[in-house]
């Protein structure tokens, strides 16, 4: 496990990057980004010092799934590699609950947020603004549906913040 300090605006990895480690927030804060520097570009999360991300990848090996960028400058970031992941579950035992923890919760926030999504389609096709087929495809490209889900669940959010 190794520390290290990013500036404000460094990249930690890229979406589609390989899924071969983790890091803990140590100081600062990071984003979470779809389509990162691109006119696609959604932030999806901020996380800060006792967030965990990118584990899982580590876990489940798949490439990532959002691009990291450091929010402050002087960010700490330690760094959990796949050859570091087995030892550091066996030594850290509360750290481990931590992290599950977390994963549970973001898995909570997307169940929530995609049980909105289709309320929100069911009223729609319930009171006749819109049809079963036009629900199912909007008439958009995939990058346009989840753009348009992620609109709808950043909204639900900030109604319940």
């Amino acid at each position: 496990m190794k520390e290290q300090n990013y500036k404000k605006g460094e990249t930690v990895f890229w979406e589609g990057d390989p899924g071969n480690c983790m890091y803990l927030v140590r100081w600062g804060s990071v984003g979470a980004y779809l389509h990162y520097a691109t006119s696609k570009q959604k932030q999806l999360a901020t996380l800060h010092a006792g967030d965990y991300f990118g584990e899982m990848g580590l876990l489940d090996g798949a490439p990532r799934s959002a691009t990291i960028v450091v929010l402050e400058r002087g960010t700490i970031l330690e760094r959990i590699g796949e050859d570091e992941f087995a030892e550091f579950l066996q030594t850290n035992p509360a750290k481990v609950q931590d992290i599950l923890e977390q994963l549970c919760h973001k898995l909570r926030l997307v169940t929530k947020d995609y049980l909105d999504v289709c309320k929100s389609l069911g009223n729609a096709v319930s009171e006749g603004t819109t049809t079963v087929d036009e629900s199912s495809n909007y008439h958009l490209n995939e990058d346009e549906r989840l753009s348009a889900i992620h609109g709808e669940v950043q909204q639900s959010l900030a109604q319940d913040a």
